[in-house]
């Protein structure tokens, strides 16, 4: 068993994380490697506010004030 995961590793498992509980292995193993490398810290970042914003879809207030849409609706 290696204590250190690959970026690419690390990368599955932040994806993976954002879907599903890790286990206590993988959960330790990838905060060994976050602690060590910036790139995959950064990765973890970006793929929290994918994740974020992808959870919002659908919920957004697409009219203005005045409850028209703001854009024009061909016909």
């Amino acid at each position: 068993m290696t204590l250190l995961h690959s970026c690419q590793k690390a990368a599955e498992l932040i994806s993976q994380s954002l879907d599903e509980p890790l286990d206590m292995v993988d959960k330790l193993r990838l905060r060994v490697h976050l602690s060590m490398c910036g790139n995959c810290r950064n990765v973890q970042e970006q793929l929290n506010l994918i994740h974020k914003m992808g959870s919002q879809i659908g919920t957004l207030d697409l009219c203005d004030d005045s409850g028209e849409a703001p854009f024009p609706q061909g016909n």
